[in-house]
């Protein structure tokens, strides 16, 4: 397990809220990690210098299946009934990589920042700033039995591995998509190859209907891959790129749980909702 040496810092703005974020993620002695919300984002940079223990701060929201929050439309959410914070699932997915487990994390607004849509950034800023901490044996969340739970037209399968394994098959019958396909044995460096550049991902004809529900406000090329009803209106990172992301969001979902896992799971249209559902049940 590691914490970090020093503070890291990105900033960019929220996929959903469309607002400028700013983010600070410090070292921590305490195992876990935990997002520290600012009051007024005018004067992040003043509470920080204070530190958490300001009244500048909300109650830290804690990362753990106690916290998975009810609204994962697009994105997972974490909240502790005062403050909620969105879109996490990409830092924890670096996180889960880089078994970065002791660390403070401060926002000055409630999303995370979207950052080019991937994990990679955050994996490149944080990687060389690691190191080890002496920490409590993590549990271990091992699939010993054969496992299938269905949520909202979202299948999951799970079985026993002696490491973690992800299967996964997306289908869009109805658009020139039609199935993707990708199966993923999780390293360091297989998810820094292979998962991690995979960008979150948008069809032109939902953009208005999310924008609509107040979803995806910032998003654009710069930040995501956009599917056109006849091919991809920017550069594509692998030929089946959507799929990839898809296993990085599951990663960064199961990652709430705070354990190192063990098993070969089976997605089929995986969603955010139907990941955290899925979580619960293990």
């Amino acid at each position: 397990m590691h914490t970090l040496q020093t503070t890291v810092r990105f900033s960019g703005i929220g996929l959903h809220s469309g607002e400028p974020v700013q983010m600070a993620i410090q070292p921590s002695t305490i195992q876990g990690v935990r997002f520290h919300v600012c009051m007024n984002s005018l004067h992040f940079e003043d509470a920080l210098s204070f530190g958490a223990t300001t009244n500048a701060w909300h109650p830290p929201v804690p990362v753990s299946k106690a916290a998975i929050g009810q609204n994962h439309l697009r994105a997972t959410t974490l909240t502790n009934g005062f403050v909620t914070v969105q879109t996490p699932e990409h830092f924890l997915a670096a996180c889960y990589a880089l078994q970065l487990s002791h660390v403070d994390v401060f926002l000055s607004q409630s999303e995370l920042p979207i950052l080019d849509g991937s994990a990679i950034g955050f994996l490149n800023d944080l990687g060389p700033k690691l190191t080890p901490v002496d920490a409590y044996p993590v549990p271990e969340l091992a699939i010993n039995d054969a496992i299938d739970f269905t949520c909202n037209g979202s299948s999951y399968h799970a079985g026993p591995s002696s490491d973690f394994s992800i299967s996964i098959m997306l289908t869009y019958p109805n658009h020139w998509v039609k199935t993707m396909t990708h199966t993923y044995h999780h390293s360091l460096e297989s998810f820094t190859q292979d998962i991690a550049p995979a960008r979150t991902y948008g069809f032109t004809h939902e953009i208005e209907h999310l924008k609509q529900l107040g979803l995806a406000k910032g998003g654009s090329t710069d930040n995501a891959l956009v599917v056109s009803e006849d091919g991809y209106l920017n550069q594509s990172r692998f030929d089946n790129e959507l799929a990839r992301h898809k296993i990085l969001d599951f990663i960064g979902d199961m990652a709430i749980g705070g354990k190192i896992i063990r098993g070969h799971f089976v997605l089929i249209r995986p969603s955010h909702k139907g990941n955290c559902e899925f979580l619960k049940q293990l």
